[in-house]
C-alpha cells in the first residue's frame, strides 16, 4: 500500500488542526465555565435553603446558618483607628499585557488576610472566622489611592516593587461597625460559638445585604451558563468540522486508489 502524498497528508493534518486549535480550546473553556455555573448554582441553592436566624437562636450542629449583624471592634485587628478597626483585607493587582497575542488584563497577585471577629445583631454575639470566605461575594470593592495601596501591600506581604507597566488595583475591606451578611456553619470554638467554612459548604462573609448576595450568585450563575453556550457551540462545530473534514479527505484519498 502506497503512502500518502505530501498534499494529501497536509489536507488531513489541516482539518485535524482545525479541531485541535479551534475546537479543543473553546470546548475546554466551555467545560470550565459549565462546572463553574454548576458550582455557583449549588451555592445559590444552599444559601436560599439557609434560613435567616438570630444569634440568640444559633446552635452548633446546624448545617448552614444565615446571619446579619454588625462587626464588633476586636481586641486585635489588622490595622485602623478605634471604632473602625480592619478585620479583613484583600488586594487584587492586574497587569495589562500588550506583548502577547491575547493582550489584556492578567492577574499579577490576589492576596487576602483576616482575623476572627465578633458579630452582633442585638440578640447576642458570635465569632466569625473569615478564613476561606467566598471572594466572589465581597462586592465590587474600591479603587484604592496610593497610600491605601502601600498600606495594603505592607499588611499582606506584597512586594512594593511592582512590575513595570499599566497596573489595575482593587481593594476590599471589612471594618468594625459595618453591617454584614454571614452564611456559614456554626461550631463551638474555644472562645464560643464560631461561624466557619465547613467542608463542601459555601461560606459567605459579605458587606452585601442577603437579597443582594442571592442576586449576585444568580447573576454569576447565569453569566457562566451563557458563556458556556457561547463558547461551547462554536467549539463543538469546529471540532466536528475538523474531524469530519479529515475523515472526508481520508475517504476521498482511499477511494481514489
Amino acid at each position: 500500500m502506497s503512502t500518502f502524498s505530501p498534499d494529501q497528508l497536509f489536507a488531513i493534518l489541516g482539518w485535524l488542526g482545525v479541531s485541535a486549535c479551534c475546537g479543543l480550546p473553546l470546548l475546554a473553556i466551555a467545560a470550565i465555565l459549565f462546572f463553574s455555573a454548576r458550582k455557583r448554582g449549588q451555592t445559590g441553592s444552599a444559601v436560599k435553603a439557609a434560613k435567616p436566624i438570630s444569634i440568640a437562636a444559633l446552635q452548633p450542629g446546624v448545617k448552614l446558618a444565615r446571619l446579619q449583624g454588625r462587626i464588633v471592634p476586636p481586641a486585635s485587628a489588622l490595622d485602623g483607628p478605634a471604632g473602625s478597626e480592619l478585620v479583613y483585607l484583600r488586594l487584587k493587582v492586574e497587569l495589562y499585557d500588550s506583548d502577547s497575542d491575547d493582550s489584556g488584563w492578567k492577574g499579577w497577585t490576589d492576596k487576602a488576610r483576616g482575623v476572627p471577629f465578633q458579630l452582633e445583631d442585638g440578640s447576642g454575639a458570635a465569632w466569625v472566622n473569615p478564613d476561606g470566605l467566598d471572594k466572589q461575594l465581597l462586592g465590587s470593592g474600591v479603587v484604592p489611592n496610593e497610600d491605601q495601596i502601600q498600606a495594603a501591600c505592607l499588611l499582606l506581604g506584597i512586594s512594593p516593587n511592582m512590575p513595570r507597566g499599566e497596573l489595575s488595583f482593587r481593594l476590599w475591606e471589612l471594618r468594625a461597625g459595618q453591617t454584614i451578611t454571614v452564611v456559614g456553619a456554626p461550631l463551638q470554638g474555644p472562645n464560643g460559638l464560631t461561624l466557619v467554612k465547613a467542608s463542601g459548604q459555601p461560606f459567605i462573609v459579605s458587606p452585601l445585604a442577603a437579597a443582594a448576595v442571592e442576586s449576585a450568585i444568580s447573576t454569576q450563575t447565569k453569566t457562566a451558563s451563557v458563556w458556556t453556550f457561547v463558547l461551547g457551540i462554536p467549539g463543538l462545530l469546529a471540532m466536528c468540522c475538523g474531524l469530519g473534514g479529515a475523515a472526508f479527505a481520508l475517504i476521498k484519498i482511499l477511494t481514489a486508489r
